[in-house]
């Protein structure tokens, strides 16, 4: 068979979800040569969430582009709208469960040379659906790794399966946290090419394999010195917590400037039991991202009545987990009375 000369790229986030997502296209195409292409190719791996996408695709370009875990934000949609301003059109394959991503589908697949493979359930599971049906089979390793991403972000995928060995979700984990924590391409590249080896796990899974013991190691040692870290910050924070509405606010602008600030609003929430909104700033753009965690879906709903106000640029996100930049010339007393407007909103949409 004559070896395609389609030129390959997988764009994916930086999570564990994007890094298996991302594995399962290599296994497909490096290993098998199913999918995206016939015969056997190298991929191109780039790992980006969707504010720094535009940067990611910057003077590049290829014949088929594979997007995995983005949400469709305004920054992925600038950053395609400039990749075909400049006559770049590849083939694209949008897997995502964001729900900007399904609102937008109509939209991707009709503006762009797309094909949107989209729902509910964690990125990596609808890649894998999605390879079932192009009769792929996937190896063990991956199978494991696919269901422990099930386990981490829910959505009652595994209801009807065995439990998952607690030390390959341990594992997942790991990835997420230690990738979150430094951000790092040839890391995520090494943890994206470990996943898709076809070898099965070897009984020492927590210890690694020989070739890939030092990044595995790593992850769980920075998952540990994370969790620490985040739980003794979470503790300080809770206390300035300030009531707005139905909602806990905390401007930490000044006291957190690292990534994980999903998961310290995360850990704020657990210990107020109560819808929470964090603050954040990116001294190196002086872009300030809010953050909402509840337990019952107000947080997107929240954060969407923020954005019909004017306070965001975007909506990103969750049903419990939603991000968003906050426009320039809000100051944070405009923002902490919006707040107070939407949580009240949200909670009168519940009660009808």
């Amino acid at each position: 068979m004559e070896e395609s000369k389609e030129t390959i790229a997988i764009i994916a986030d930086w999570d564990a979800d994007g890094v298996i997502a991302a594995a399962e296209i290599v296994y497909s195409q490096e290993k098998l040569g199913i999918f995206p292409v016939k015969g056997k190719k190298k991929v191109e791996l780039i790992p980006s969430g969707p504010r720094e996408i535009e940067h990611s695709l910057k003077n590049k370009c290829w014949d088929i582009l594979i997007i995995l875990d983005i949400p469709f934000s305004q920054e992925v949609s600038k950053a395609l709208d400039d990749l075909y301003a400049r006559g770049c059109k590849p083939k694209i394959y949008y897997f995502d469960h964001h729900p900007v991503t399904l609102e937008n589908m109509s939209n991707i697949e009709s503006k762009y040379n797309a094909l949107a493979i989209l729902g509910k359930s964690p990125t990596a599971i609808l890649v894998r659906r999605f390879l079932d049906g192009l009769n792929i089979k996937l190896t063990p390793r991956l199978l494991n790794l696919i269901d422990a991403i099930g386990t981490l972000e829910g959505g009652g995928y595994l209801r009807n399966k065995q439990q998952v060995p607690e030390g390959i979700v341990k594992l997942a984990a790991s990835i997420s946290k230690a990738l979150n924590q430094n951000k790092d391409k040839s890391i995520w590249a090494k943890y994206v090419e470990w996943a898709s080896n076809p070898l099965p796990f070897e009984p020492s899974l927590l210890k690694g394999e020989e070739d890939f013991k030092d990044v595995i190691e790593l992850g769980f040692e920075v998952s540990k010195e994370s969790d620490k870290e985040i739980k003794e910050k979470a503790m300080e924070l809770a206390m300035s917590a300030k009531n707005l509405g139905y909602i806990k606010f905390i401007d930490a602008r000044d006291k957190w400037n690292k990534s994980g600030a999903s998961a310290l609003t995360s850990a704020i929430f657990k210990i107020l039991k109560v819808t929470t909104a964090l603050l954040t700033e990116k001294k190196e753009d002086n872009v300030r991202l809010l953050i909402i965690r509840s337990s019952k879906g107000e947080a997107l709903k929240i954060m969407k009545n923020l954005f019909a106000m004017g306070i965001t640029e975007d909506v990103g996100g969750h049903g419990n987990i939603a991000v968003a930049k906050i426009k320039p010339e809000i100051t944070v007393r405009n923002l902490e009375e919006a707040l107070r407007k939407a949580s009240l909103q949200s909670f009168q949409e519940g009660e009808t």
